[in-house]
């Protein structure tokens, strides 16, 4: 009973939180342009919504489940623009793959997720460029368990690119997940 109560508060704070965001659709079968640096084939009907260069889709709600494309972070620049002051943690050019992990791990316990782990960390390619790929998974600020998949690029062009996967572990990862590789399988550097 609790633990549908608490599905269903997550359900009506995801809905409120979708309501102040302008959605739009991703069609299935034309390729789309992320920040300028990826192309990616959506496979399915996704939403979107866009802020600059980044952007989030999802198929059932975003507290269910997202893909969400970071791109064009420069040196010295927030991953996470909306945490301030010591809770953003930022890019360095110089950084590594496992930085990053680093980083991503930080940004997560910054955005109050408990019991992070990150798991196999290895080599990613996108378009002849060396990439990195890792999955994690953690408790957000509701208690949900979330896993996610995430592949990164760091580009001397355009800095840090990052893509997220991310679902409520609870039937969403993989009731979404062969949608979600089709687009991660689809990432092209343009």
């Amino acid at each position: 009973m609790i633990r549908g109560l608490r599905m269903f508060a997550v359900l009506v704070v995801a809905g409120l939180a979708a309501g102040c965001t302008t959605f739009s659709e991703v069609p299935s079968s034309e390729p789309q342009v992320i920040g300028g640096v990826f192309r990616v084939q959506p496979g399915v009907l996704w939403s979107a919504a866009k802020d600059g260069n980044n952007q989030t889709w999802t198929i059932n709600g975003i507290g269910l489940e997202s893909i969400s494309f970071l791109t064009n972070v420069g040196d010295g620049e927030a991953i996470a623009p909306r945490l301030q002051g010591e809770k953003a943690p930022t890019f360095r050019s110089d950084m590594t793959a496992s930085d990053i992990v680093d980083l991503f791990e930080a940004v997560l316990t910054a955005r109050d997720y408990a019991q992070v782990q990150i798991l196999s960390l290895r080599p990613h390619e996108i378009s002849g460029q060396d990439a990195f790929r890792f999955e994690y998974a953690a408790f957000n600020t509701n208690g949900l368990e979330k896993k996610g998949i995430v592949i990164g690029l760091i580009d001397e062009e355009t800095g840090l690119n990052l893509v997220i996967y991310e679902a409520a572990a609870e039937h969403y990862f993989a009731a979404s997940l062969d949608a979600a590789e089709k687009v991660l399988n689809s990432l092209e550097r343009i």
